[in-house]
């Protein structure tokens, strides 16, 4: 599936206020026509039209695949980041239960509940957020090997 980009200049790509970036405009363009549910499942070409010469052509290209990789690598990071924040609050949850055996009325029945609650997160977390979080990363990783096809008009 194709996504058209026309632009006038490659200026129009970069960041206004860092020209190491592109523009969140064109990021949100493209983000947005990739989660369109009929298109996760195929490969992702831009259209380009307007840019001319070889070196903009080159910088477009380089700013296109530089960005969505770094948007690749964040996602891998945060994962494992989360990983390990999981697993503490997994441990912690389990500790609650175990410490809620050995208190009386009150603390055993707060303990237990926010045992059962930190699991609970935990499930939340892996069952909605990690999977939107893969759906995305799935996405940047398309766009970051995504062909880049430039169309004089």
């Amino acid at each position: 599936m194709n996504i058209r980009i026309e632009l006038n200049d490659v200026s129009e790509v970069l960041n206004k206020f860092n020209s190491d970036m592109i523009n969140q405009e064109l990021d949100d363009y493209i983000i947005s026509f990739c989660e369109n549910k009929f298109f996760r499942k195929k490969s992702i070409s831009l259209e380009v039209y307007g840019i001319k010469s070889s070196k903009d052509r080159e910088i477009f290209q380089d700013m296109i695949h530089n960005h969505y990789k770094n948007k690749v690598n964040f996602y891998s990071k945060l994962d494992k980041f989360d990983d390990y924040y999981r697993l503490c609050l997994l441990i912690l949850g389990i500790l609650a239960i175990l410490l809620s055996e050995n208190f009386v009325s009150f603390l055993s029945e707060l303990f237990l509940i926010a045992g059962w609650v930190v699991i609970w997160e935990i499930v939340y977390d892996v069952i909605f957020n990690e999977i939107r979080r893969k759906r995305k990363e799935n996405i940047y990783k398309k766009l970051a090997n995504s062909d880049i096809i430039f169309i004089d008009k």
